[in-house]
């Protein structure tokens, strides 16, 4: 095969004007270099943790990290690391409403800020705004729950893709600086949590 001037000297023309020894060790060092990219390659690629699908009253499933434990309560899932994290899974119910869905999530995630004062009397809210998960549009909303201890907080609303859809899931995540959240934006965007508020999609196929 011919070889552009600009591209010489090719690698087999390097080894060939080594020693044999220095040659040998070369190319064992090269083959370990190439072994050691497909092991990353192959390890970026695998889905990490394990995988659960939920049935009903609403399908989704997802994927969560070994150092997550279920918990089983009244929600329709609900992962923990006891004093670090929560990821809490319940069902959402629109009112009727005319028009694009996004027009009424603001006004849902208002109320369902009151419905949290009750649980966290001192909850601050940091943030609010349009989100997608997996091309699912929603409405996310991040706040303090508690400063001392520091307990941060986030709450998506994911109604299900479907035109003038009433019924979703509510994803509730909780956080310590334990867990990886030093302030309310870093819930579900550091630490374990990463895992299954990313990998959440409506419905039993997984990507």
């Amino acid at each position: 095969m011919l070889v552009a001037p600009e591209h010489r000297p090719t690698l087999q023309e390097e080894l060939k004007g080594l020693p044999s020894r220095s040659r040998w060790v070369a190319i064992a060092i090269l083959a370990l270099l190439v072994l050691a990219a497909a092991v990353l390659l192959l390890r970026g690629s695998t889905e990490d943790g394990t995988r659960t699908v939920v049935r009903e009253p609403i399908a989704f499933n997802l994927r969560y990290p070994d150092s997550m434990q279920r918990v089983e309560d009244d929600t329709l899932f609900h992962l923990q690391r006891e004093g670090k994290d929560d990821f809490i899974v319940e069902p959402l119910e629109l009112p009727a409403y005319e028009g694009d869905v996004g027009g009424v999530l603001p006004i849902e995630a208002s109320r369902e800020i009151d419905r949290l004062k009750e649980r966290f009397p001192d909850l601050e809210p940091v943030e609010e705004g349009k989100v997608r998960i997996n091309r699912v549009a929603g409405y996310s909303l991040a706040f303090r729950a508690s400063r001392k201890p520091r307990l941060y907080g986030r709450v998506v609303l994911l109604p299900e893709p479907v035109p003038g859809a009433r019924t979703g899931v509510k994803l509730l995540l909780l956080a310590t600086p334990g867990g990886g959240a030093n302030k309310a934006r870093d819930v579900g965007t550091t630490g374990e949590l990463k895992t299954p508020y990313r990998s959440f999609r409506f419905g039993t196929e997984g990507p």
